[in-house]
């Protein structure tokens, strides 16, 4: 799949978009993610009002969604698997777009730029791939970067993390404005490859053609030498003023909590190119999007680590809106001891906050089934581990700084405990239950 909108298509094709056929105002957006997320399907608000573009939104809902985008049953080791790999990029002719000049142009004029939160400062761009050449290797860096609606033609961007903020510094060393080329509407996989880390010589674009199996078809931005992918939906031209810093923020990040930075630089837009009608995605920080890109790669690195060591682990589930902090482990017989073992590995990944340890015969994806087994098997003065002064994700508001944080883990198992069976429901005639079920239209 090239693109946010051949993905869309795809998943329409399956029954799993969620079509919004009324006019919507840009403000209301933020609200409807947030209510129609849990629906498990893409979101699609055909009519913005004041606006010629769609709005895309809940892209991947689960990590079902991104094994959809990879084709492959076995997501998490397509994943590993791919990411070792490269594929070189493919130059194609720039595609017939519609552009227009910023200079004397505001950017909500064209964007339905979102203010996702009522004490964020702005409207964020949350989706933006940020791309720009080392004035030095010439090798693009690139990365997904919150962006600022700082009024007409001007973005903040928080140019923090490598390899942009190393670029960044090169152009600034050398008195040179940094160019910039921002992507918005790319397809799920080519998203999650710009999130991930990667050296500074490498492309990331190399990075997603391994994931897809294939070379990124990638075309000439209008005014520098830098390349972008193909098939995106809208792409920004312009430099970093590096006079204009200001603070960033706040804005609600995926903790649930607002972040806000002292100061960032600005973008000066000088042109948008789009497709005819195209589609912005919107991606809400606190959103079931957010979190199943987090999360997925969390798992695909956390299970291919720690199997290894404990071949008795059966299943793990991040649960839902912790941003990765709290994890559900499932596993078959093993001591005790061993299940404590696993609790303390699981503590060393530093985005890893609370571990709970179940067995087989629970779920780790239903938490209702999960407290069960907490309050019914384990007994805290026993099976509780708590140790402070560990490493923790930097976004984790309760961490002290300077003393990391306290991390708990919880043995919700029977082994090696005195705890009678679980209670089963009978099963009854299952080809008369199903019949019955899908009769009524299925159970909700």
């Amino acid at each position: 799949m090239e693109g946010v909108r051949e993905y869309v298509g795809f998943m329409n094709a399956r029954g799993l978009v969620l079509e919004i056929e009324d006019t919507v105002p840009r403000a209301d957006i933020p609200a409807l993610i947030d209510l129609l997320s849990d629906r498990e399907r893409v979101l699609l608000f055909r009519r913005v009002e004041g606006y010629k573009c769609s709005v895309v939104a809940n892209l991947v809902p689960s990590h079902d969604a991104l094994s959809v985008a990879l084709g492959s049953g076995d997501s998490y080791k397509t994943f590993l698997d791919g990411i070792k790999k490269r594929q070189k990029k493919i130059p194609v002719e720039r595609e017939d777009l519609e552009t227009v000049d910023m200079t004397e142009r505001d950017l909500l004029s064209v964007l339905p730029i979102l203010k996702h939160y009522e004490g964020d400062s702005a409207p964020f761009i949350t989706t933006g791939v940020v791309s720009s050449k080392d004035p030095d290797t010439g090798i693009a860096g690139r990365g997904v970067h919150r962006m600022e609606y700082r009024g007409a033609n001007r973005l903040g961007v928080t140019l923090l993390n490598p390899p942009l903020s190393d670029i960044f510094a090169r152009y600034k060393a050398k008195g040179q404005p940094m160019p910039l080329t921002v992507t918005l509407g790319v397809d799920p996989v080519m998203f999650l490859s710009m999130a991930l880390k990667a050296g500074p010589d490498t492309d990331k674009l190399e990075i997603a053609g391994g994931l897809k199996g294939k070379g990124i078809k990638v075309m000439a931005s209008l005014d520098s030498s830098i390349d972008v992918p193909a098939g995106a939906e809208f792409y920004l031209e312009g430099y970093v003023d590096p006079d204009d810093r200001r603070r960033d923020g706040p804005l609600g990040e995926i903790s649930g909590y607002y972040m806000t930075i002292e100061e960032t630089p600005t973008m000066v837009v000088k042109k948008l190119s789009h497709r005819v009608s195209p589609l912005y995605h919107a991606l809400l920080p606190t959103s079931r999007e957010g979190d199943a890109y987090l999360t997925f790669v969390s798992r695909a690195h956390v299970e291919d680590n720690v199997k290894k060591l404990f071949p008795f682990i059966q299943d793990l589930s991040f649960v839902r809106g912790t941003f990765g902090s709290s994890v559900v482990v499932s596993v078959g017989p093993a001591e005790s001891t061993k299940i404590r073992s696993l609790v303390l590995s699981m503590m060393a990944f530093p985005m890893i906050k609370k571990v709970t340890v179940v067995d087989v015969d629970v779920d780790p994806h239903d938490l209702r089934d999960v407290e069960w087994a907490v309050v019914t098997r384990c007994m805290a003065d026993r099976d509780v581990i708590i140790i402070p002064a560990l490493q923790g994700q930097p976004i984790d508001p309760s961490a002290s700084e300077g003393h990391g944080v306290t991390k708990m883990g919880i043995d919700a198992t029977t082994q090696g405990k005195n705890i009678e069976p679980r209670a089963r429901i009978a099963a009854g005639n299952r080809t008369g239950i199903e019949r019955i079920v899908r009769h009524i239209g299925g159970v909700e």
